[in-house]
């Protein structure tokens, strides 16, 4: 690159001359240590003068994606970004006074036409002899993009926390306090969100067995994540519902929290209930079933012998006994014959036996 003659001179952000006379400017000290850091700088690096850049540096050359002596007969407007251009130059106009000292952000345009976005800082400086301006151009893209990338995903993550039909909740890992739940939790549940954030589970009493928090707890903090765990939820009004509750633990404002999302299985456990009831009444109809047709047999007979037996001993009153227990058989046959219900009772050492009174049509 031609060496421009003259000497160059620095000002600080506020204006001031470093080191220099005001009255005229300063040779470099080592002209060809200026002019390698010039070159090799990582930065982009140029001088603007009367609205038109004079110097840029190879890496200001890449950037932009224009050549050295098609810069040299621009000026910054054409490489900025149409609808950044006037924040552009209010922000370099406000640094070069030394009204402003934080770096900006715009949107620049290359050659190519794809748009770079660019974090400026500018300063006065005297260039052969007159005042100019320093710029200091990076590229900060892929930082802009992971930004814009890491927004959108928390749009999404906020939208499906939001509007999901299963509960989202977070809370604190250690307490399960109550950071933020989703409209499908407080509709659920019947909770209200005032009611609900700033409480832990337990005080709120959502869990039916609260053991199962703390050994879900204790999991979180050794694999970080649990799945489909059925667990039982009690809601405000008392209702203990069936979920499957999954988690994973994520570091929310700077402390450990879950992120638990739950799907009521409810309807889906009362639906098998059914089911198992449906199978057990029908295994019972059968034993049912079956086990009054082998009865009515010998009872039929039995009842033949005592129609003998009266005839014989007229009034004898253990005949008599004999045939109210016979009848009492005959009832109890008929009762099995009438179930429609799977409906069981408590028996001796916890066991369960047909509750008659409430599986069959008849009563007792």
């Amino acid at each position: 690159m031609k060496k421009k003659s003259g000497g160059t001179r620095l000002f600080h952000d506020n204006g001031n001359v470093n080191s220099i006379k005001e009255t005229q400017c300063q040779k470099a000290q080592d002209p060809e240590l200026f002019t390698n850091l010039f070159v090799n700088s990582p930065i982009g690096i140029y001088i603007v003068q009367d609205g038109r850049f004079r110097l840029v540096n190879p890496e200001f050359q890449r950037i932009s994606g224009y050549a050295e002596e098609e810069l040299l007969r621009m000026s910054p407007r054409d490489i900025v970004y149409p609808g950044d251009w006037k924040d552009v130059k209010e922000n370099a106009i406000q640094m070069l006074k030394g009204k402003r000292f934080s770096p900006y952000v715009f949107r620049a345009v290359g050659k190519d036409g794809d748009i770079r976005w660019i974090i400026e800082t500018v300063s006065s400086i005297c260039f052969e002899g007159r005042r100019a301006a320093l710029g200091y151009f990076m590229d900060t893209t892929e930082h802009e993009r992971a930004k814009e990338a890491l927004r959108i995903s928390e749009e999404k993550f906020n939208k499906a926390f939001r509007s999901s039909p299963e509960w989202f909740v977070i809370t604190t890992l250690e307490d399960g306090f109550y950071l933020d739940v989703n409209d499908a939790f407080l509709h659920t549940t019947g909770y209200k969100r005032e009611e609900v954030l700033g409480k832990t589970s337990k005080e709120l009493g959502i869990w039916a067995d609260p053991s199962q928090r703390d050994e879900i707890t204790r999991i979180l903090k050794k694999k970080g994540v649990v799945r489909n765990m059925e667990v039982k939820f009690r809601m405000k009004s008392g209702e203990i519902r069936h979920v499957l509750w999954s988690a994973e633990v994520i570091d929310y404002a700077g402390e450990k929290c879950i992120l638990a999302v739950t799907r009521d299985i409810t309807p889906l456990k009362q639906a098998e209930e059914e089911r198992l009831q449906r199978e057990k009444l029908q295994v019972l109809l059968e034993t049912a079933g079956a086990t009054c047709h082998e009865l009515n047999q010998p009872l039929q007979f039995i009842y033949y012998i005592l129609d003998e037996l009266e005839d014989e001993h007229p009034g004898d009153q253990l005949i008599k006994d004999l045939r109210k227990q016979c009848d009492r058989i005959k009832e109890i046959t008929t009762k099995m014959d009438n179930i429609t219900t799977y409906e069981a009772t408590d028996y001796v050492k916890g066991s369960k036996i047909i509750d008659f009174s409430k599986a069959c049509k008849w009563p007792l």
